[in-house]
């Protein structure tokens, strides 16, 4: 039973064991499989791995390029809508300013250039919009260029002209409409909030300087011309300078005007552009001042009055330029003003040298005892003179008299009081140093036709002469005067009646004033004198009488009184048979002469006649006149 047992164990446990083999086999077989699977797998793994990478790679690609695609999108939209809104404004812009109207026009260019910076700041790096950037920026720098030109177009719409013209027709010079003032400001306003005015500045410059120098040039060649010949004596206002320096005050006020309106809010741009325009005018013009100074320097005789006229031309010129003072110091205008002014106040000087020059050529007196040439010279000379006298005035402010007056020259001689220049103010010296010129220039021909009298006639007294008031002393019983000195005086006394006529009937009136006037007096008193001097010593016989009771005369009283009456009445004929010889024709000379001669004679007569009338038995035997027929005796002798 054991072994029965046992071998019934046994056989259980093999069988286990065999059923575990087969199981173990199988199983191992089934882990090779699996092992071989997954090695085939493993295999497969690998492959397709190798196979994914790329797709995978590729995947990722195309994501990428998606979110590309789908940004590329976005930008061609934003793009697209950029450029819509550019092309827009391209359009407009292209329509032309007219159409469009400056306004706008500005506009539209700022909202390109808007956008345009825009670019710059966003999208700076996307070159899908460097594109738009560069189409952009050529819009812009178009419609900069067209509003350039426009602006140009608005300054040309006046075109060079000659002034002539409107000065004869006393219209203003063309100027520019409203609309077109505001366009050109806009203009310019546009460009120097975008600090790009340069070149629209030396547009302006340009345009308006070539305008008026081209305009100008229509007056250039009259200019030029002084005198119609090299002999002709300059009339004034006949030269072309006159109209040319008319038309430069014109455009220099139309110029500031144009500045006041386009660009008055900009002070620091209106005025360098201003400045820069009116210098090549002024440039210009003091070019043409210096040719005419030069070929007044080579005739001076008959053009060197019209110096007086360029002085006050320089003048209103720097006048008007008072809102510059770099234009009215402009060196250019300076040097001009000063070279003008050398010329000017040397002609000061000249005049009174040429009376002396004038004067020593008389070589005899006129046989009328009349007027010289020298005084028709000299007044002419000074005539004209006073035409000017606004140039004058200018030329002699920074003078003296000692700058005219010869060296040889004795303040005696001149009926001049200092007081009139010391006692005035700053204001009025340069119209009473005028003055002054005039009144001794004309003492300066009294003086010389005096010494030159004396000369001819051969008899000098030039100790009298220096003392103006000329007091004549007489011995007991005979004349001391010096013969000619009636003569003298009647021949300066017909010159000054023809010196006092001009200046009734010229400027020289009102520029000699009530001093000038005076002094003219002064004259007419002195060769008053001169000429009633014999007259003076005539009445000396009357003073030297004996005055006595006439019941109580002794013979040899009456014999003296009968001498006095003789050489009174000897005396008197001698006088009116010479003063007669001079042939008197200024009717307020003969009445001063015949005044001054009554006043000397009549008194004295009166009272020698009242007191030794009844002297003699036959009065008229030894008396020849009364009072009354004296009187009338000296009316015939001056009239």
């Amino acid at each position: 039973m054991t072994s029965v047992t046992n071998i019934s164990k046994i056989d259980i446990d093999e069988a286990d064991i065999l059923v575990l083999s087969r199981g173990l086999e199988k199983t191992s077989k089934l882990t090779y499989d699996i092992n071989k699977s997954l090695s085939k797998i493993v295999q497969t793994s690998d492959h397709s791995t190798k196979l994914f990478v790329p797709i995978l790679g590729r995947n990722n690609e195309l994501t990428i390029l998606q979110k590309n695609i789908e940004s590329t999108l976005n930008s061609v939209a934003s793009v697209k809508d950029l450029a819509t809104e550019a092309s827009k404004y391209e359009i407009l812009l292209s329509k032309g300013i007219k159409e469009v109207g400056i306004k706008n026009y500005t506009q539209l260019i700022h909202r390109l250039d808007d956008m345009a910076e825009s670019i710059n700041i966003n999208n700076k790096q996307s070159a899908e919009f460097n594109g738009i950037l560069v189409r952009l920026t050529e819009v812009i720098k178009d419609s900069e260029t067209n509003l350039r030109m426009y602006f140009v177009a608005i300054l040309r719409t006046i075109k060079p002209f000659d002034p002539q013209i409107n000065m004869n027709k006393k219209i203003p010079f063309p100027y520019y409409e409203d609309q077109q003032l505001g366009e050109l400001s806009s203009i310019l306003d546009y460009f120097y909030n975008n600090s790009d005015i340069d070149a629209i500045q030396e547009s302006l410059v340009n345009e308006r300087s070539e305008t008026i120098l081209r305009s100008m040039a229509f007056l250039e060649p009259f200019a030029k011309r002084i005198t119609t010949s090299k002999n002709a004596p300059y009339e004034k206002g006949s030269s072309g300078m006159n109209p040319y320096t008319e038309a430069i005050l014109g455009f220099i006020a139309n110029e500031k005007s144009l500045m006041d309106d386009i660009c008055s809010q900009y002070m620091t741009f209106k005025e360098p552009i201003l400045d820069a325009i009116l210098k090549r005018l002024l440039k210009t013009y003091s070019k043409l001042v210096n040719y005419n100074l030069e070929s007044v320097k080579g005739n001076l005789d008959n053009t060197g009055i019209f110096s007086f006229e360029l002085v006050e031309s320089v003048q209103n010129v720097r006048r008007s330029l008072k809102f510059s003072q770099n234009l009215q110091n402009l060196d250019s205008l300076v040097q001009c003003s000063s070279k003008i002014d050398k010329v000017t106040q040397s002609l000061f000087k000249d005049t009174v040298q040429r009376i002396g020059e004038k004067v020593n050529r008389l070589s005899s007196l006129p046989t009328d005892n009349g007027v010289t040439e020298s005084t028709v010279d000299t007044m002419s000379r000074l005539r004209k003179l006073s035409e000017f006298q606004s140039g004058c005035i200018t030329a002699i402010a920074t003078m003296g008299r000692d700058n005219w007056l010869v060296a040889s020259s004795s303040p005696k001689d001149f009926t001049f009081n200092d007081n009139f220049l010391n006692n005035c103010s700053e204001k009025e010296i340069p119209m009473r140093l005028l003055s002054c010129f005039f009144s001794d220039c004309i003492d300066t021909l009294c003086l010389l036709l005096e010494k030159r009298a004396e000369k001819i006639l051969g008899n000098s007294f030039s100790s009298e002469i220096s003392n103006p008031t000329l007091i004549h002393s007489s011995s007991k019983d005979n004349f001391s005067s010096p013969k000619h000195k009636q003569r003298i005086g009647y021949f300066i006394l017909m010159n000054i009646s023809l010196v006092e006529q001009i200046v009734e009937k010229s400027n020289l009136s009102s520029i000699l004033g009530q001093e000038g006037s005076s002094r003219i007096k002064k004259l007419h008193k002195r060769y008053v004198d001169y000429m009633v001097a014999d007259w003076k010593d005539l009445t000396a016989i009357l003073m030297d009488a004996v005055f006595i009771d006439s019941t109580g005369k002794k013979s040899k009283d009456k014999e003296q009184i009968k001498e006095k009456f003789k050489r009174f009445n000897d005396g008197f004929e001698a006088l009116e048979s010479k003063t007669k010889q001079y042939r008197l024709t200024d009717p307020a000379l003969k009445k001063r002469l015949k005044s001054e001669i009554v006043s000397l004679i009549i008194p004295m007569y009166e009272r020698f006649y009242g007191r030794y009338k009844d002297s003699f038995k036959n009065p008229r035997k030894h008396i020849k006149y009364t009072p009354i027929e004296l009187t009338s005796a000296i009316d015939q002798v001056t009239r």
